[in-house]
């Protein structure tokens, strides 16, 4: 097993308290810090204590089978299958949707890597570990229309009055926001954060929903986004919930500190709240208003073993109780220690993790005894 070095990433909307804290380190960091990364992506590969200081990409390139195992190989090829990350948004994240493996494959079929990067879908899973504010899914449509009746914007209820004779109404409603030309977005987001400030004082689901957008206008003035967010559910996970979010389920994750495990892929598409580039044709071709995240809290599988179930085939995340075996699979798996002091042991090392410590165990590492006190989670490949 390989001791790892997590690479930590700077965005414009990370928190400059939350990841260095974890750590031990000084606040406030000199950067924001927006994600820890412990994985073989190619953008951000963990280090290893291996020979030679190699990352875990560079490992598991050099050699799949034996990191991976032959069946790993077999089921996702020569790359890692997920990415583990600590999530720590200041401000909100871009809204975005994510293509299933199908749609993935085909569009770069045709356009190489102008739209995707890789022919992956992008599931991904957030267990808050603090407070984590999320909007994740789309509203249905008579929702939608009852919200755009208080607000009381007129370019708003006249969307939402056309949408409502659509096949697809939520459908309809998303491409008509989305549609708002260039020199008329400013006009319409300026209207709906004045009515959800006026909406904002009147205490019942719609004014919550109000206020999350007021705040959001504080870090992305003027942006379509804020007007995208009024079709979508809004959460505030607490610490031990977690949302499972597949393919095409809109969402955004706006402020909090989670755990996240995805799919090892890059491929996204934006809606708003961003800088960068937003397809809306492809983003209306691949979103499911339909899909929505699916929120819980862990199950106990056995005394000590608790696991946050999801639909994605390219991961499984347990949190494990110390004083007993690592839960085994037919692959390799990321330990990550997120507080206290545990010692992992197998034939062929012993380690110990501290807070916000973590290791890969290769496919072949076989049993891994687990002791001391800690919250302790694995990443692993799901059984086939």
């Amino acid at each position: 097993m390989d001791r790892l070095t997590p690479v930590i990433f700077t965005d414009a909307w990370g928190s400059y308290v939350s990841i260095a804290s974890l750590q031990g380190r000084d606040i406030p960091s000199p950067q924001r810090e927006s994600e820890l990364w412990m994985g073989a992506h190619e953008e951000g590969p963990a280090g290893t204590d291996r020979a030679g200081g190699p990352d875990l990409a560079t490992l598991v390139a050099a050699d799949p089978v034996a990191e991976l195992g032959e069946e790993c190989v077999a089921r996702f090829g020569p790359r890692l299958p997920f990415l583990l990350k600590v999530l720590a948004p200041g401000r909100a994240i871009s809204i975005q949707a994510h293509p299933s493996a199908e749609q993935a494959t085909e569009v770069r079929a045709a356009t190489g890597d102008t739209v995707y990067v890789d022919d992956w879908a992008k599931p991904e899973l957030l267990l808050a570990i603090a407070p984590f504010e999320v909007f994740v899914g789309m509203r249905s449509h008579p929702e939608v229309a009852a919200l755009v009746g208080r607000l009381r914007v007129p370019r708003l209820v006249e969307m939402s009055e056309k949408a409502a004779v659509c096949d697809d109404p939520s459908h309809a409603m998303l491409g008509a926001v989305l549609a708002t030309p260039a020199d008329e977005v400013a006009d319409l987001a300026r209207e709906v954060v004045a009515a959800c400030v006026r909406l904002e004082s009147s205490g019942n689901e719609f004014g919550v929903a109000a206020s999350a957008v007021v705040q959001v206008a504080e870090e992305h003035p003027d942006d379509i986004g804020l007007v995208v967010l009024l079709l979508m559910h809004h959460w505030v996970l607490q610490p031990g919930e977690y949302i499972d979010v597949a393919a095409g389920v809109l969402h955004s994750y706006v402020r909090g500190l989670g755990i996240e495990v995805l799919a090892n892929s890059d491929n996204v598409v934006r809606a708003g709240l961003t800088s960068k580039p937003v397809n809306v044709p492809e983003l209306l071709r691949i979103v499911d208003p339909l899909a929505d995240g699916v929120a819980g809290r862990g199950r106990v599988v056995e005394p000590g073993l608790e696991a946050f179930d999801s639909d994605s085939d390219r991961f499984r995340l347990l949190r494990v109780t110390p004083g007993r075996g690592l839960p085994g699979g037919p692959g390799p798996r990321i330990v990550f220690c997120l507080r206290g002091r545990v010692t992992l042991t197998s034939a062929s090392r012993c380690l110990e993790l501290g807070d916000v410590d973590s290791a890969f165990l290769p496919a072949g590492e076989g049993a891994v005894g687990l002791e001391g006190v800690g919250e302790v989670y694995v990443v692993s490949v799901p059984e086939p």
